[in-house]
């Protein structure tokens, strides 16, 4: 998909107008004030749990509680890095400070800087940090490109990937750390005191627990159970969707609607995801509150089915198997063409 001539950008507009008639673009305090009180909540629990028996089995238990809500965390998070809840600029930017820095350990401003490259650019292959892996390619531009070192590795992507998922709690600290070194952050000095206040409350939390082994266990299973979850929301969103090729554009509502997946809607789903299972609506209103994103869904599919956008939701499993899926063909071309040039070289 590649240098798409653009529709005129009136059908955004329209489409705007739609949703801000309803309401839904207007800021939700009170809903993210509740979500930002439950979100602590959870971790209180977590840590009660942790500390509440000394057993090896509660202490993982524990582990997961504290994993489930710091993922609820990073999703208030992702919230307030659009604006959607506290829109003032002072308050946002303290919660900024306090859902990513403090209760996270990673800076505010590499995630916004990263995440809003990717709202900017969805599956654009050169310019989408979230499909720029050396061993993981998302389109066969991408696999044209990768040195016939990495074939091997590349072929086995769809079974590579999933083991990445839990790597992504470690991977963010580190990137974060490398963004407040590169001297490009905002207030390198403050976001990284804030981060080691992080990471000083967790020690005593660990020291709290009272023995080496069961630390050890917690850390490994909170920190890759985070991972999973956290990585687990976003991949479903447009791995295996349309790729949009080195230099090529499109407008921007079809760009946001054709690269973005949704997963279909319930209560516990809207709830696992943050919101983030409608995918489309959120790239299309990223400012729109997560609870508003429900009512927007029906308003966003019909204005798509009448202009001719193919508009693509499925379920939860379903999603996760069409990304798989399209990384398994990549692999399977990878291992092709590693074989013939095993071939052409004997």
């Amino acid at each position: 998909m590649s240098n798409q001539r653009p529709a005129p950008p009136i059908d955004y507009r329209e489409l705007k107008q739609l949703v801000t008639n309803q309401g839904l673009l207007a800021p939700q305090n009170g809903y993210y004030a509740f979500k930002a009180a439950a979100a602590l909540t959870g971790i209180a629990l977590a840590v009660w749990v942790t500390l509440a028996a000394g057993h090896f089995a509660i202490v993982l238990l524990g582990a997961l509680l504290l994993a489930f809500a710091s993922t609820q965390v990073a999703l208030l998070g992702h919230d307030v890095g659009h604006r959607q809840g506290f829109r003032g600029h002072h308050t946002n930017l303290i919660a900024r400070f306090v859902f990513g820095n403090l209760l996270l350990g990673i800076s505010h401003t590499w995630w916004s800087n990263k995440h809003n490259q990717h709202h900017a650019t969805p599956n654009h292959v050169d310019l989408d940090p979230d499909i720029q892996f050396p061993m993981v390619v998302f389109s066969a531009g991408q696999l044209a490109s990768r040195s016939k070192k990495l074939r091997p590795l590349i072929a086995l992507q769809a079974f590579i990937f999933p083991m990445l998922l839990p790597l992504q709690a470690a991977n963010m600290r580190i990137t974060s750390i490398q963004h407040l070194l590169s001297g490009s952050a905002k207030r390198p000095a403050l976001q990284a005191t804030v981060m080691a206040g992080h990471f000083a409350l967790y020690g005593v939390l660990l020291f709290a627990i009272g023995s080496w082994p069961l630390a050890i266990g917690f850390v490994a299973v909170h920190q890759l159970a985070f991972g999973l979850y956290n990585s687990s929301v976003f991949a479903s969103n447009h791995k295996g969707m349309p790729v949009i090729d080195a230099g090529g554009r499109m407008d921007f509502l079809r760009e946001q609607v054709l690269t973005s997946r949704n997963v279909s809607g319930h209560p516990v789903t809207d709830f696992w995801y943050g919101g983030l299972n409608y995918q489309i609506e959120h790239h299309l209103f990223p400012t729109m509150p997560r609870n508003q994103l429900r009512k927007a869904q029906p308003i966003v599919e019909d204005f798509c089915r009448r202009l001719g956008i193919s508009y693509h939701a499925t379920g939860l499993f379903a999603s996760y198997r069409e990304g798989w899926s399209h990384l398994y063909r990549l692999g399977l071309q990878a291992r092709r063409s590693a074989a013939a040039t095993a071939a052409v070289s004997e």
